[in-house]
């Protein structure tokens, strides 16, 4: 997976079940892990529902990681959970990267 390339997948309207929308996957790598992003945007007037979390290994392990939410269209509300269950350390990481910020 190339870095700051997004996986992009677009979602018509199936009515009256889901609404159009676009799902970006995208993977930064940053010292020993990768930071993946992933954003929902419902109309280009719209802001995007975005999620973005520190996963602490190679940079091989989190393109594969962003290749399976990508493909299975794993929404934000839900990427936090899936991630933490592949990587307990991902959430662990998150808060303190949260701490450091609000110091």
């Amino acid at each position: 997976m190339k870095q700051d390339i997004p996986l992009v997948r677009r979602f018509s309207t199936l009515e009256p079940y889901q609404e159009a929308y676009t799902l970006a996957c995208s993977l930064e790598t940053e010292g020993q892990g990768c930071w993946l992003t992933v954003s929902r945007t419902k109309a280009p007037d719209d802001p995007a529902d975005t999620a973005r979390t520190w996963v602490p290994a190679p940079e091989e392990e989190c393109g594969r990681l962003l290749q399976f939410l990508y493909e299975n269209s794993v929404q934000p509300e839900l990427w936090q959970d899936v991630i933490s269950c592949w990587y307990p350390q991902a959430k662990q990481a998150e808060r303190l990267q949260e701490g450091r910020r609000v110091v």
